[in-house]
């Protein structure tokens, strides 16, 4: 059994001394990244957190060790940098309070991508998700922990390139594995041979899921991209991605590894699309496979092959065209190679036309059977994968609780060591409560406030201040920064402003607009007509109460008399009179003329 205190936090391995590792020559007090979680922090009480391994805009994936079953695991931790940020030192994560809604959406996303995955953990060429949990406001996922290297770093020590009939025996079911995952609703978008593991072995283990906005450009989070296997519906957050954008991503996989060359870049072959063919750079590449591959990297979606399942038919289905012809279209001048030094090429050898007609015949009866081989072992693998994924579905569903989700139980032989069943603990309706900095309200606008910062229970105290404006928010019962959850109560004091202010002046305005501005500066009024108008227009303020310019106790509920000027009846009897008049003096002045 592995002694916890002599582990070595960079590969998991149990030290023999004090010191750096033996095997890996890391140091347990190796300064980290204060942005991530110090190596050697216990999540959900059973897994140590070692050295962080790789970050991107989604979050952070560090080395680990299963406390219970004694074994290395990968430990991947939601943390989007743009949406919040932690303390050295201290694990818990705080979320910009302007970004929370976004950073609550795409925890959920995340959370239920891996709920996904870990339903899909009997498919054995993706990385088997192992347990859910939320901590420190935030979620974590536990990975298997898988030994191998890159598909990229394979290809290194391969030459840089594979033969089609290497490609031919790994691929299959990494295939149908993809298939699979597509039937589940889960795109990866980032299919690379930095995210496909060669394992001790020799098989393809599909790894690094993303959240959607991980790996598209335009987003509000910092977008990861695989230059040449990246989709270019990718480069744009308004097109549609689908099973389309992996057919990309796998078929700029084989491209890479049949030739050694990295694809050129989608976005950059929009403007100019010179990305020669496999069989232009290695001629050995099958004519047909090369070009079911270029279909799989069309930039046209709707030109583009649109499934793992069409693709793999297409590669693996007999050529329409003898041998014989396929060596009569293929280019005798190869493209240079990007990575890898051109060997020199062998001088071809003569033979004669039986010869030739027996070769073809034996080449046309190999494909044959490789056809029906390859194709019967990706029917298989359906068939096993989607029965081991029904039972699943029936254990999963029969001990499933509304509250929680809990993982069905390891499939792993009687001959493996017996291990603890892991159980997620993420609620299934709701996400685990979201830790922020208290926003600096002091200075702001109280109504502002109000519309912005729902999230949080807002309790106003008035006061007369008479050094801040009135609305405006003089102090806050938390400081600003400190940590508070959704729902925390507030105690804000927003200024009434000045206790007592100079009367303003009335001249040329309407009662109702006076009184409005009296309002604003919390000055109690009462309004009064008045006959004794001084000249001023019906409506209109006459007079208050108080001289403008004198103070009122506004504090003290002062209240002031605003006097407006009342149309007198009288006036308008006259007026109307007088109208009467002029119009009877006008007819009697008509009728004369007329005698």
């Amino acid at each position: 059994m592995t002694e916890i205190n002599r582990l070595c936090l960079g590969c998991m391995n149990e030290k023999e001394s004090d010191g750096p590792c033996e095997k890996c020559g890391y140091s347990n007090d190796a300064p980290y990244l204060p942005s991530y979680l110090a190596p050697g922090t216990v999540l959900n009480d059973r897994y140590i957190a070692g050295k962080l391994l790789s970050y991107n805009g989604e979050g952070a994936t560090y080395i680990g060790f299963d406390k219970v079953t004694g074994t290395k695991v990968t430990i991947k931790e939601y943390m989007p940098d743009t949406l919040c940020s932690r303390k050295k030192g201290d694990p818990q994560i705080i979320v910009d309070p302007n970004q929370l809604p976004l950073y609550k959406t795409y925890m959920s996303e995340f959370v239920e991508l891996n709920k996904a995955l870990l339903k899909a953990r009997s498919m054995t060429h993706i990385q088997t998700v192992l347990d859910i949990f939320p901590q420190n406001n935030t979620a974590y996922v536990i990975f298997e922990f898988i030994n191998g290297i890159t598909l990229k770093n394979y290809l290194a020590n391969c030459s840089g390139e594979l033969t089609w009939d290497r490609v031919k025996e790994l691929f299959p079911p990494i295939l149908t594995t993809l298939s699979l995952v597509h039937s589940a609703g889960i795109i990866h978008r980032g299919i690379s041979p930095q995210t496909i593991l060669v394992t001790e072995k020799n098989e393809l283990k599909l790894i690094d899921f993303q959240i959607s906005a991980g790996r598209t450009t335009g987003t509000e989070i910092a977008c990861e991209m695989y230059p040449g296997y990246s989709a270019p519906e990718q480069y744009s957050s308004a097109e549609w991605q689908g099973t389309w954008t992996d057919v990309y991503g796998i078929s700029a996989t084989l491209y890479r590894v049949l030739t050694g060359c990295v694809p050129a870049e989608s976005i950059s072959r929009l403007g100019n699309d010179n990305c020669p063919e496999p069989m232009v750079i290695n001629r050995n590449v099958p004519s047909h496979v090369s070009k079911v591959i270029m279909n799989g990297l069309k930039l046209n979606t709707s030109n583009r092959i649109q499934t793992i399942t069409e693709l793999v038919v297409k590669l693996f289905e007999q050529p329409k065209f003898n041998t014989a012809e396929q060596e009569a279209v293929r280019p005798v001048q190869r493209v240079k190679r990007i990575e890898v030094t051109e060997e020199p090429e062998k001088a071809p050898v003569q033979k004669s036309t039986n010869a030739k007609g027996k070769k073809k015949k034996q080449n046309n009866k190999a494909a044959i059977i490789a056809t029906i081989i390859v194709c019967g072992v990706i029917i298989i693998g359906f068939g096993i994968a989607i029965a081991v994924l029904a039972m699943t579905d029936n254990n999963t569903s029969s001990s499933y609780d509304p509250n929680y989700y809990s993982a069905p139980e390891s499939t792993a032989s009687s001959s493996a060591p017996e291990t603890t069943a892991a159980t997620t603990t993420v609620s299934s309706d709701t996400m685990p409560d979201i830790v922020y900095g208290c926003p600096t309200f002091t200075g702001a606008l109280f109504t502002s406030i109000q519309d912005t910062y729902n999230f949080v229970k807002i309790n106003a105290e008035y006061k007369f201040d008479d050094t801040v404006a009135n609305g405006i928010v003089i102090s806050q019962s938390i400081k600003p920064d400190t940590e508070i959850t959704e729902g925390t109560e507030i105690k804000l004091v927003v200024s009434k402003g000045p206790s007592s202010i100079a009367l303003p002046d009335y001249t040329g305005l309407k009662v109702d607009e006076y009184t409005a501005m009296l309002s604003q500066r919390n000055v109690k009024f009462e309004k009064k007509e008045t006959g004794d108008t001084n000249g001023v227009k019906a409506g209109y303020v006459v007079k208050c109460s108080k001289k403008v310019g004198e103070k009122v106790d506004v504090a003290n509920s002062e209240t002031v008399t605003v006097y407006y000027a009342k149309a007198t009846v009288n006036s308008d009897a006259s007026s109307k009179t007088s109208s009467v008049s002029s119009s009877a003096a006008a007819e009697s002045s008509a009728e004369s003329k007329a005698d």
